[in-house]
C-alpha cells in the first residue's frame, strides 16, 4: 500500500509540463496566395532545469525548424512549422514535439485555409542559412528529426545566417557605434543604469507575416522583458494600415502582462510608417523620464520614407523632451536597410540588423543597456 501511495503522490508530478507555448493551436486564417506555409511558436522553459528538444514527429512533407535545441531555465526558442501546400482549401497539420521534461509529447496544430497555391514563388518565406541535404551530427545537443522519407531537407535544424549580423554602425553618415562589454552584459542594476522609458513601435504589416521576421522580434522582446526592472516602463505601439496603442507605460515589474502583449502581436494590413513615428514621439514624451533613457525602437522590414519635412517636424517637437530613435531591420533588402540606417542616424539612435544568427535575441537588451548606462 505504501508503494501505491508513493506512486500516486509523485508520479503525476513527472508529467507536469515544464515548457510554456505562446500557442499550441496556430490558426493562420485565410491565406490568399502562397507557395510555402509557415507558422511559428515561441517556447519558454519555465522550470529550473535544462530541457532538451529531442524530436518532432509530423505528417509527411512537414518540416520543423528550431532556433536552439537546449533550453536553459527561463530561456526561450522559436519553433517554426513549414510545409508546401499541394491543394487549395483548408489544411490542418499535427506535430508531436518530444522533449526531456516529460514522457508524453506536446501536441501542436497548424491550420488555415489557402485560396490559391502559388506554383513557383521565388519570394517565398525567408529561410536563414544554407539548405543541407543530410542531417548534421551534433555532439552536445540532440537534433529534431521528423520521421519521413521525403527527400526535402528534414534536418529540422535552423542554421544561423551565413552573413555577419550588423550592429550599430558608425561613419559620418551612420548611427553611432557603442561597444558592448562583458560588464554591461552581465549587470542591469539601478546603481549602474538609469530608468528607461521605452516605446516599441512594431511593424505588423502583411510583409512581416510569412517569414521569421516577427517571431524573431518576439524572442528578442521576451529576452528584454525578463531583464527590465520596476523603474523601467515599456509601451507597445503597432502599425500596419492603422497605428494602434497596445498598452502604454507598463512597469517592468509586470512581466506577465508584458509577455502576454508580445505574444498577442499578429501581422496584417499595409504599412503606415512615418505617421507611426511622429505619433509615437508624442506618446513617448507623455511618459518622459527626467534624467532617464527615453527611446523609441522601431522594428520593421519596410521601405517607407521618412522625408526631410518629417524630420523637421520630429526635431521641432523634441524641445526639452528629447527622444532617441533607433531602428531594427529584418532581412537583406538594401533599400530598406539604407533607409532605416538614415532614420537611426537622424534620430541619434542605433541601427540594428536582426538575423537568426545566435546572439540576435540579445541585441535589444544590449541597446537599452548602452543607452541607459550612467556615466
Amino acid at each position: 500500500m505504501k508503494n501505491l501511495f508513493f506512486l500516486f503522490i509523485f508520479l503525476p508530478a513527472f508529467y507536469i509540463s515544464q515548457i510554456s507555448f505562446s500557442e499550441k493551436d496556430i490558426d493562420l486564417g485565410t491565406i490568399a496566395e502562397a507557395s510555402e506555409i509557415k507558422g511559428d511558436v515561441v517556447l519558454t522553459n519555465i522550470s529550473a532545469k535544462k530541457i532538451f528538444l529531442m524530436r518532432a514527429d509530423a505528417d509527411r512533407g512537414v518540416k520543423i525548424f528550431t532556433s536552439k535545441k537546449t533550453l536553459l531555465p527561463n530561456d526561450t526558442c522559436l519553433l517554426v512549422i513549414s510545409f508546401i501546400p499541394e491543394n487549395n482549401g483548408k489544411f490542418k497539420k499535427k506535430i508531436n514535439l518530444i522533449a526531456t521534461d516529460k514522457e508524453t509529447p506536446y501536441e501542436i496544430n497548424l491550420s488555415g485555409n489557402i485560396t490559391r497555391v502559388k506554383a513557383n514563388d521565388k519570394m517565398a518565406c525567408v529561410y536563414f542559412g544554407k539548405r543541407r541535404t543530410n542531417p548534421i551530427a551534433v555532439k552536445e545537443e540532440p537534433i529534431l528529426v521528423p520521421e519521413t522519407t521525403n527527400k526535402r531537407d528534414n534536418s529540422n535544424k535552423l542554421p544561423g545566417s551565413s552573413g555577419t549580423p550588423s550592429s550599430s554602425i558608425t561613419s559620418n553618415s551612420q548611427p553611432t557605434i557603442h561597444p558592448v562589454t562583458e560588464e554591461i552584459k552581465n549587470d542591469f542594476s539601478e546603481l549602474r543604469y538609469k530608468p528607461n522609458n521605452i516605446l516599441f513601435l512594431v511593424d505588423i504589416s502583411s510583409s512581416m507575416r510569412d517569414s521569421l521576421k516577427l517571431p524573431l522580434m518576439k524572442i528578442a522582446l521576451h529576452k528584454l522583458i525578463n531583464a527590465v526592472r520596476e523603474i523601467d516602463t515599456i509601451t507597445f505601439v503597432t502599425y500596419a494600415t492603422k497605428v494602434k496603442i497596445i498598452d502604454e507605460a507598463v512597469s517592468g515589474a509586470d512581466k506577465k502582462t508584458l509577455h502576454s502583449l508580445v505574444d498577442s502581436l499578429r501581422a496584417k494590413g499595409m504599412t503606415a510608417g512615418k505617421t507611426a513615428i511622429l505619433f509615437s514621439q508624442q506618446l513617448a514624451q507623455k511618459h518622459f523620464i527626467q534624467n532617464g533613457n527615453n527611446q523609441i525602437i522601431i522594428a520593421t522590414d519596410g521601405e517607407f520614407k521618412f522625408e526631410q519635412e518629417d524630420f523637421a517636424t520630429w526635431k521641432k517637437r523634441q524641445a526639452n523632451k528629447k527622444i532617441i530613435l533607433s531602428t531594427v531591420a529584418f532581412g537583406e533588402e538594401k533599400t530598406a536597410i539604407r533607409n532605416l540606417k538614415e532614420i537611426a542616424y537622424k534620430g541619434e539612435g542605433s541601427f540594428i540588423q536582426m538575423t537568426q544568427k545566435n546572439g540576435s535575441e540579445e541585441k535589444l537588451l544590449d541597446e537599452i543597456k548602452l543607452r541607459s548606462r550612467k556615466q
